[in-house]
């Protein structure tokens, strides 16, 4: 949606609204009343009334609830570049705050907001960053209005609230769109994308992670660019360059002012106050008899929003009066325990303490049990989780709207059916669960739960509803994961190996390949796996999700896991020999085949989804082509009726990159390419349509479009490189290296080279990675450096005798290079350099090379 001056929308300026009328529109939207939007605005209420005719006039509008649509409409159009939260309430006041923010953003690149919990920091930088990013699309503030080109990547947000240390960076790394892949350092690729991502980067709650996110943000603003980062946290993050900007309360009447409802009405802790009084309590209003009490709560709450706002919410069972007494007491008794806690913290908690004691017996029970989620959570979970003998579902369905009503739960967006606890009144939550005694059975609850809810979610991951699925297990990830942790920290083996199994594949998919790795170390750390079904299927599925790199280790798990399964059923069994024979492909590769179709069998028509993924096995690792790809369209077949639009592009991308390994390049190909990646746009999978990409990338390289393939490799690497896809990194990296070598750019050939031979070495692949260091042999040649040459082709030579026949170039060794080195050294120098690659991996070879000899002065 366009902007013009003054932040409208195309239609609104069409239809000749002005900005007042605007203003007044989107309160509307918000469903406010006439006397609240007059208060809002410091107007009339007759003139919102006029306002309110004018708009139902220009926008054709019948009534005020179709205006109220239209303006709720518009504002969500207006907010499509944005990746921030919607907020579910009007900010009040902070609009000083704001001004002074966007300023310092226009000339710091890190700016923190601090200040105590409660005070509104979330809340504002929100704001600040909803009007910096609504510059860039049309700016509406004098403040905002010098930010306008400076975000042309939009804002991110990186919420650190549920995040324990060690996945601070993963946080960082999903809000810049970069997925995490073990083995690559995560630091570096995020420097690189920070350095180009012209972003607002908001990092909410960094204040128990404050080590970790400090030294992320360092490395992200030390990367260069226009990134900045505005962060919110109770101490400065202590980097060179941070403005802290200390987040005040809200204003308040003073002690000795006038208290008459006139004289009060425009500060901001009392209009937050009268504000969220009327929507709890519809027809309150701040009149003189109750303008002394609300003063006196608001100067009470020391200001602080959320403590204010959870004061207003009591208006539906006290009057004002009735909370200063109530409020009087609760201060005197918990300021007394806690003397060396800030000021305001004792406030915030004695106003939560305040608003638990309030809470009959059955809802501080659901309360307490509330904390033991991390994040947002459901209907179904609240009932599984916290239920209990004293707690049935009906308890739970009762009192979870009075505890919404009360302001201790949150809805999670409108229409979402997810609830959430503010962080401050969750870890209040989960204080008073851990001395209710009720802990472990709330926490069991929770892990029963999400191991369930998985489970159904890997089974739904292989049907056509897999977009639906992946959306809902992305949104539990902090759930999951709590589940996680639980059976890890009980000794509960089983369980997860459960939960790994029924997660593989959603980490597999989302590039959660880095987690996968956490967890998959912590389970095995726990205890010996037991030989039963469910471990043996988590071990196999765990040998799916490590990578290349940790070949080995996945070998070793798979074996494990056959030798479990050995006196187990068919099943088990069978998934058993399926992860010997993917696993074994770079360890053992005569072992593929065999286990592969031992897989196949045991798989049988009973279970045709594993028969399915067990042919793709077989598509990649047969010898003969038409075989492999008689495997991959049988096995795409199945998927395309299950609804499985994932494995489908997969395979018929591994269908084309077998023709293509073997020089076909037909119709055929670019056909199965165009498939896969329309079934990836389908699904949401970005990683395979990236492989689509490549594949396309190889076919105009097959039939001779070398400077087309060369572009489109260009195009998708960045893509690649943020995926971690070392593999299509290395494959786009060699294809590029030939061509600059084409264009007789050495210098740029051998960097190219020489970085596809680093990723490819650590992904495995070999039949790329020994052209990979052929190439760059001949690059090193044509530089006149025959012996650096020369230990490459004993590297490459080795790396080929060691694949599979399936995993070897088609082509053969370059043998007219060979035979000029040889001219050139002499046989024996040649036979003396080239065994000396052959004992070195790829990695040590590059380490090696180029070798210390001058350039010859003739070239092969």
């Amino acid at each position: 949606m366009r902007h013009h001056e003054g932040g409208l929308p195309d239609r609104l300026v069409r239809a000749g609204v002005t900005v007042r009328e605007a203003e007044v529109l989107w309160s509307v939207a918000e469903r406010l009343r006439n006397r609240e939007i007059a208060e809002r605005l410091h107007v009339s209420v007759r003139t919102v009334e006029s306002h309110i005719a004018a708009l139902l006039r220009k926008l054709d509008a019948p009534d005020r609830a179709a205006l109220a649509e239209t303006g709720a409409r518009l504002r969500r159009s207006a907010r499509a570049g944005s990746a921030l939260p919607a907020p579910l309430t009007s900010l009040v006041g902070r609009a000083e705050e704001t001004s002074e923010l966007l300023a310092l953003l226009g000339s710091h690149r890190l700016v923190t907001l601090i200040g105590p919990g409660g005070v509104g920091k979330t809340r504002l930088a929100l704001h600040v960053a909803e009007s910096a990013w609504a510059a860039s699309a049309g700016a509406e503030s004098a403040g905002a209005t010098a930010l306008a080109d400076r975000f042309p990547g939009g804002v991110r947000m990186a919420d650190l609230a549920p995040v324990e240390p060690e996945s601070v960076g993963d946080t960082f790394a999903r809000a810049l769109g970069v997925v995490p892949e073990p083995g690559w350092p995560l630091r570096d690729i995020m420097r690189e994308v920070a350095a180009v991502s012209g972003c607002l980067l908001l990092a909410d709650n960094c204040e128990h992670v404050v080590t970790e996110a400090a030294e992320i943000v360092a490395d992200l603003l030390g990367a260069g660019g226009a990134l900045r980062v505005l962060a919110t946290s109770r101490e400065p993050l202590g980097i060179p360059g941070e403005v802290a900007y200390q987040v005040p309360a809200l204003p308040l009447p003073a002690p000795d002012a006038s208290e008459r409802a006139e004289s009060i009405a425009h500060y901001d802790a009392v209009r937050l106050f009268v504000d969220r009084a009327a929507a709890a309590s519809p027809g309150f209003a701040l009149t003189d008899a109750v303008a002394p009490a609300v003063a006196a709560l608001c100067r009470r709450l020391d200001g602080l929003p959320l403590a204010i706002e959870l004061a207003a919410s009591r208006l539906r069972t006290f009057g004002p009066v009735e909370l200063v007494e109530h409020l009087d007491r609760r201060f005197e008794l918990l300021s007394a325990g806690a003397r060396t806690a800030p000021p305001r913290h004792r406030a915030l908690r004695s106003t939560i303490d305040w608003s638990y004691r309030l809470l009959d017996d059955g809802e501080r029970a659901l309360f307490e049990r509330l904390g033991v989620f991390p994040a947002d959570f459901d209907l179904a979970a609240i009932e599984s989780a916290c239920g209990g003998e004293d707690l049935g579902g009906e308890a739970v369905i009762t009192l979870l709207p009075r505890l919404v009503d009360k302001s201790l739960v949150s809805t999670a967006g409108r229409g979402t059916g997810r609830y959430r606890l503010l962080e401050t009144i969750r870890a209040y939550a989960a204080h008073r669960l851990a001395g209710s005694g009720r802990e472990p059975d709330a926490r069991g609850r929770h892990a029963a739960h999400y191991l369930a809810f998985a489970e159904q979610a890997a089974e739904r991951l292989r049907t056509s509803e897999q977009r639906v699925w992946l959306d809902r297990m992305t949104t539990e990830q902090p759930n999951l994961h709590a589940a996680l942790a639980h059976a890890v920290s009980t000794g509960d083996v089983e369980s997860a190996w459960r939960l790994i199994a029924a997660l593989q594949r959603f980490w597999d998919v989302t590039g959660r390949r880095r987690d996968a790795h956490t967890w998959v170390r912590q389970a095995l750390a726990v205890a010996d796996p037991p030989a039963t079904p469910a471990v043996v299927a988590g071990l196999t599925e765990a040998c799916l999700i490590l990578d290349s790199r940790d070949a080995r280790a996945a070998f070793d798990l798979a074996r494990k896991a056959a030798s479990l399964a050995a006196g187990l059923d068919g099943l088990t069994r069978a998934r058993a020999a399926r992860a010997v024979g993917t696993s074994a492909t770079w360890i053992r590769p005569e072992l593929v085949a065999p286990a592969l179709r031992e897989a196949l069998a045991g798989f049988g028509d009973e279970h045709p989804w594993d028969s399915a993924l067990t042919m793709q096995g077989l598509a990649i690792t047969t010898a003969d082509l038409d075989r492999a790809l008689q495997w991959g369209r049988d096995s795409a077949a199945f998927f395309r009726r299950a609804g499985d639009q994932i494995c489908a592009a997969n395979t018929l991308y591994i269908m084309a990159q077998r023709s293509m390994a073997a020089g076909v390049a037909d119709d055929e190909v670019q056909e199965w390419l165009r498939e896969s990646h329309a079934l990836a746009e389908a699904a949401g999978s970005e990683a395979d349509m990236a492989h689509a990409a490549v594949g396309f990338a190889q076919l105009a390289w097959l039939r001779g479009d070398h400077d087309r393939a060369a572009e489109l490799m260009t195009e998708c690497l960045p893509t690649l490189r943020r995926l971690g896809d070392r593999r299509c990194t290395g494959r786009a990296l060699h294809m590029l290296g030939q061509r600059a070598y084409e264009r007789q750019e050495p210098a740029r050939a051998e960097e190219l080279l020489r970085a596809s031979v680093e990723a490819i070495a650590l992904a495995g692949q070999s039949f790329v990675l020994v052209s990979a260091i052929e190439a760059l042999a001949a690059v090193y040649a044509a530089q006149r450096r025959p012996r650096s040459a020369a230990v490459l082709l004993g590297t490459a030579h080795s790396v080929r005798e060691a694949a599979g026949a399936h995993m070897r170039p088609r082509r053969p060794p370059d043998q007219e290079l060979r035979h000029a080195l040889v001219r050139i050294l002499g046989a024996g120098p040649f036979d003396s350099a080239h065994t000396r690659g052959e004992r070195l991996s790829p990695a040590a070879a590059l380490r090696l090379v180029p070798l210390d000899e001058p350039p010859l002065l003739t070239t092969p």
